[in-house]
């Protein structure tokens, strides 16, 4: 992983502009099914068209991450491509970049302080306790707040 002080300001400002107008930061809760946990995980997905772009911006970051690609069928007119990093990996790009954001810096803030009090552990089919899934409730419903929605938002 590169370091901030290794990256110029116009790559940083690159890489930001464009997870502020293509990048999706969310609180990510899955259903594992059975008696389990509900599984809640820091996620920083950009969804984008050309692959190169994402190439571009992991790159240039210098975190690696998949990318997922998401062939064209039904109402896709052609194949999409999603750059998603997730817990740690989701925590160190924002750290990076939540300085340089301007849309998504409420998000970024709330999601580096998530990943910075929930553990990300794995505990097996140990439920964890009461307090810690709410806590990890409270970061998933205060980040989906912050997600602008609907015709004629402003913001």
């Amino acid at each position: 992983m590169l370091l901030s002080n290794t990256l110029t300001a116009s790559q940083l400002g690159w890489a930001a502009g464009f997870l502020d107008g293509e990048g999706c930061i969310r609180v990510c809760k899955r259903d594992p099914g059975g008696d389990a946990n509900f599984i809640y995980s820091l996620e920083v997905t950009i969804t984008q068209n050309c692959l190169e772009t994402l190439e571009h911006f992991k790159n240039c970051l210098g975190i690696q991450s998949s990318i997922y690609v998401y062939p064209c069928r039904g109402n896709l007119r052609s194949t999409v491509y999603g750059l998603t990093y997730r817990c740690s990996k989701a925590c160190a790009v924002l750290e990076l970049l939540e300085p340089h954001l301007v849309r998504k810096r409420r998000e970024a803030k709330v999601g580096i302080e998530f990943a910075k009090r929930a553990s990300f552990a794995r505990i097996g089919k140990r439920r964890h306790p009461p307090e810690e899934i709410a806590l990890r409730e409270d970061y998933y419903q205060l980040l989906r707040a912050l997600k602008v929605r609907g015709p004629g938002v402003v913001i």
